[in-house]
């Protein structure tokens, strides 16, 4: 069997407990009324989800997915981010969203998880008013990459299995424009548990410390009170030591000894391509 058969869905596994497997947070899908989380409306029909700093996941279309050389890959082609007068507002939302986040994984240089899809019989993703029939849905184990995404017009290649690269610099044009400030949807999700882990340690570093946060990456120590006065009093970000994508899909126990206090300058690049760097060595030396 090929890759790509292998890929191919045999059962209907829940969105939500695919993302889950992925290691993202969802914790806020179980805000809903109804009898099942995983049935939450706000999350369970879109195509695209994203972990701030660390992963993006898409579902995908398993007949739209090429194998060339052993290599799957996923072709986005620039009209299919296209808003069309026949289609729904919910419709045209999903898709500029799943666009975003391919955009977001290329820009953060981010891996990307896949949600496979298997349509059913006879009802093809051909993105007509009717919403196509999910007949099978798998995870794939192996992380993709955006490896080329055009800015102009969206068209971008996903390939499985390669890594986020770093993004070439060009010399800038001084004489372009770019239109912004349109509205757009956006769900940020959070880590199972991490505002309770997140205040104790804050309240920890502030006893430590005698009522200040300091960024605890080597050679860094900024502190935000110091730099922006009240308003930056009591305010830090706290890093996961060990990243959560990687504990089983039950979760595993964190204790204030697994979390670091950081800056957000620090947080960034400790995570940047999504990694999760250690702490000594981010920065060589003060200066």
């Amino acid at each position: 069997m090929s890759v790509l058969d292998d890929l191919k869905p045999t059962r209907k596994a829940r969105v939500m407990d695919l993302l889950g497997e992925a290691g993202f947070d969802l914790s806020d899908w179980k805000n809903y009324k109804g009898k099942s989380p995983a049935a939450n409306p706000k999350y369970c029909y879109n195509w695209s989800f994203d972990q701030p700093g660390e992963a993006v996941a898409v579902c995908l279309w398993h007949e739209t997915l090429k194998q060339s050389n052993g290599n799957v890959s996923y072709h986005r082609k620039p009209n299919a981010r296209a808003y069309r007068a026949d289609k729904s507002a919910v419709w045209n939302l999903r898709n500029s969203q799943f666009d975003a986040k391919l955009e977001l994984a290329y820009r953060q240089q981010l891996p990307v998880w896949v949600i496979v899809l298997e349509v059913k019989q006879g009802n093809r993703p051909n993105h007509k008013n009717k919403a196509s029939i999910v007949a099978g849905r798998l995870l794939d184990s192996t992380p993709w990459a955006v490896t080329e995404y055009d800015y102009d017009t969206g068209e971008c290649w996903l390939v499985r299995g390669e890594r986020p690269t770093t993004l070439a610099t060009d010399a800038p044009d001084l004489e372009a424009s770019w239109f912004e400030g349109k509205r757009r949807q956006a769900f940020v999700f959070h880590r199972w548990r991490e505002a309770r882990a997140r205040r104790e340690k804050i309240r920890e570093c502030l006893a430590k410390n005698g009522g200040r946060l300091i960024c605890e990456v080597p050679n860094c120590g900024f502190d935000f009170f110091e730099r922006y006065g009240p308003v930056g009093e009591g305010y830090a970000q706290v890093h996961h030591l060990l990243p959560l994508n990687s504990a089983p899909p039950e979760g595993r126990k964190i204790k204030l000894k697994d979390l670091a206090i950081v800056c957000a300058n620090c947080h960034v690049m400790i995570h940047i391509g999504g990694k999760c760097r250690p702490l000594p060595g981010l920065i060589s030396r003060r200066t």
